[in-house]
This record gives structure tokens, sequence and C-alpha cells, in this order.
């Protein structure tokens, strides 16, 4: 958070006003200083006090009692603002320029002071922007499938759904499973195939900008996706499902969110922790105990009510722990499971979709294709005629 100069820590060195002073001294001496830097390489020093407003643009003031750059402050000019005699001081503009009034007294000299090293402000810009959204697919691969390759002039990202995706870039191979990605960059050659069993990824197609070193992060990397980033690929998914043209910006800013996830990988955990290592662990043990429960009885009819007495949690707490670690409700996450189990069944051809459906505890056929096509775009029969 930026300080004011009208907070509480500004008064060591100076006060703030509501007007310039009627002191005619005053008026008959000020300058319009025009402020276009982001750093500086001296300080201003004054034998009398300085007075001061912004009266164009965002003004940061820069102020010290030494030249000891640990001990400088920043604030932002709020009001009309003194600075007591014998501070430090100087400028920084917070957009591309500033303009500031400074008014003194004909007796005052103002004095320079160099800094040993230039002390600057990083103004917040994004790192990572997604010009446009060129295309994304959602692709259903059978066992032994094989793209002879390609190469873009776009960034290329590829997100494996379910089953197992080999892919070559630039002779170097790599193996990707359920929940991983990789990122082709402009100009990278990649193959992509499958071996022994179907896989069902997502390709997405970006104008990416971001700096070089971000770039050498991204490429030639499987990144195994967080929670954070799951989310914020449903979120992609979901949106485009959506009538609003606003819905078109919520998924390049779910892009944009995966893409910074992935860059940060290594720092602290995204996601939300408990409040203590005791009962995270508590959390990580109770939540593991729970999925293994659904995963082994998905063919089996049982509702929220149930697991949580299966479990001695009330419902609000089961409600909190998959809000707080899996960034889903639990009746969303038991539909989900169902729904991803019910494209295994299809792949495997074993099952007609009225079987499935009835397998996996659905009311109608009808009802199952509606959630089917709502979670993945498309029908169950569709998607089972994609695969052949």
């Amino acid at each position: 958070m930026f300080n004011k100069t009208s907070s509480v820590d500004f008064l060591k060195y100076g006060e703030v006003f509501s007007i310039f002073s009627e002191n005619n001294e005053i008026h008959d001496n000020n300058y319009i200083f025009t402020i276009q830097n982001d750093k500086i390489v001296y300080f201003y020093v004054a034998n009398t006090d300085i007075y001061l407003k912004s009266t164009e643009g965002i003004c940061m003031l820069v102020v010290a009692n030494s030249l000891d750059q640990e001990t400088f402050d920043r604030f932002v000019i709020h009001r009309v603002v003194k600075i007591n005699q014998g501070v430090l001081f100087n400028f920084i503009s917070l957009g591309n320029e500033a303009k500031v009034e400074i008014a003194f007294s004909r007796t005052t000299v103002l004095q320079n002071r160099f800094i040993p090293n230039p002390y600057g402000y990083s103004r917040i810009k994004p790192a990572v922007r997604i010009n446009e959204l060129i295309a994304y697919y959602y692709n259903v691969r059978s066992s032994n499938y094989f793209f002879p390759g390609e190469k873009d002039q776009y960034w290329e990202i590829t997100f494996v759904d379910s089953g197992t995706l080999h892919t070559t870039i630039e002779d170097h191979k790599y193996q990707l499973t359920s929940n991983q990605m990789i990122l082709y960059a402009p100009g990278q050659f990649h193959r992509q195939n499958t071996t022994n069993e179907a896989c069902s990824y997502l390709t997405i197609i970006i104008d990416l900008e971001t700096n070089l070193d971000n770039q050498k992060k991204l490429v030639n990397t499987v990144f195994e996706i967080d929670r954070d980033s799951r989310a914020a690929i449903e979120t992609f998914v979901k949106s485009n499902d959506q009538k609003s043209a606003y819905d078109r910006d919520l998924m390049i800013i779910a892009l944009e969110k995966i893409i910074i996830n992935l860059l940060k990988k290594g720092e602290k955990s995204l996601s939300k922790v408990a409040s203590t290592p005791m009962q995270q662990r508590f959390e990580n043990e109770l939540l593991n105990e729970i999925l293994l429960y659904i995963n082994e009885n998905i063919y089996t009819a049982f509702n929220i009510e149930e697991l949580c007495a299966q479990f001695g949690i009330s419902r609000s707490s089961l409600q909190s722990l998959f809000r707080n670690n899996l960034s889903i409700a639990p009746k969303e996450y038991v539909s989900s499971l169902k729904l991803e189990k019910s494209k295994l069944l299809i792949k495997e051809s074993k099952f007609t979709i009225s079987e499935i459906a009835t397998m996996l505890g659905f009311s109608t056929i009808h009802y199952f294709s509606r959630r089917f096509k709502q979670e993945f775009g498309l029908t169950p029969t569709e998607y089972a005629n994609k695969i052949l």
C-alpha cells in the first residue's frame, strides 16, 4: 500500500494543510516542477520550510534525513505539504507526467545532495499480457494417434485432461499425463502422439507478450498444474459457454493467471493453507480419505449428508475443507468426477450411453447428456463419435 503525506508517518518530515498559506511572501515565489522521471540521483534540501502541492497527475514524494537508502520514505502527495527545513526531498512521477507547485520565501536557498546510487521506483506494470486468444480446441485422440508436427508464430498451450500424451520439441521428448501442461514457443517445431491409451487434451493458441527471461522459464518444461491454475482452467472452459461479451475477457484473464502461476512455481504455495502445520496435516489426511472414499464409491448412490455421516463432520466443515483445498464444493467435485469417469467408460466402448448414465447414478439419460455437454461442450454421443 502507498502512504499519503496526510498519514501520521509523514509528521517527522513536515505537516499537511488544506490550502497554501495566505502569506504573500510565499505566493510571490511559486514554481511549477514538471516530473517525468521514475528514479532520482539527488535530493533537494532547503534552509527554510518548503510548501508544495500536486497540481497535475499523481506524484510520489521521496524524503529522508540522510543519504542512506535504507532510511528513505515515500509518500503520495496529498493536500498542501510543508517540508521542514533540512529534510532531503525529491519527486517521482507515478504516471507519465506529474506537476508540483512549490512555494518558498525569498531567503530560501535550495541545494542538491547527490545519492551514492540512483534510487528508483519500480512501476506496477503487467509482466504477462495476452494480446489475443487466437484459437482453442478440445482434442480427443484414440490410442496410437500421431501428429507429424508443426511450428507456429504464436504461443501454444497443451493441457492434458486425461490419458497420456507424448510430445517431441526439437528432438527432445516429453511425456504429459492428466493435469499436466506444456507450452510451445513461437517457431518451436513440435510433434504429438499417443501410445496404447486414448488421450484428451486442451489446445490453446495465444498471442503472448512477456520478457525474454519469462519466455525461457515457460518453454521445454512439463508443468504440474496446482489447484489455483486448475480452477482458472475451469473458469476458461465455463466462460466459453456464456453469452456475455465480457466472458471473453474472463477467458484471457484466466489464461494470464495460469501463466503467472507457472512463472511463480517454486515460490510459496498459492493455495489457502490451514492456520497451523498440524491442522494442515489433519486436513490433508482427512481430505485424502474422503477423496479415496468418493472414488471407490463412484458407482454407488450417496449424498453429501451421507458423506458427512461417514466421516463424522458437519456439512459446513466439509464445504470449507473442499473450498479451502480444492476450490470447489463437494457436490460439484462428485459430479465432475462422475463425468470424468463417464468419459473413460465411453472410450472403452463396453457400455451404451444409457448404461453409463445408470451406472453413475444419473436420474435420466437426458440429464446425463445435459450435464456432460455443460462440462465438456459436446454430448456423450458426439464425444463417442469424435474418438472413432
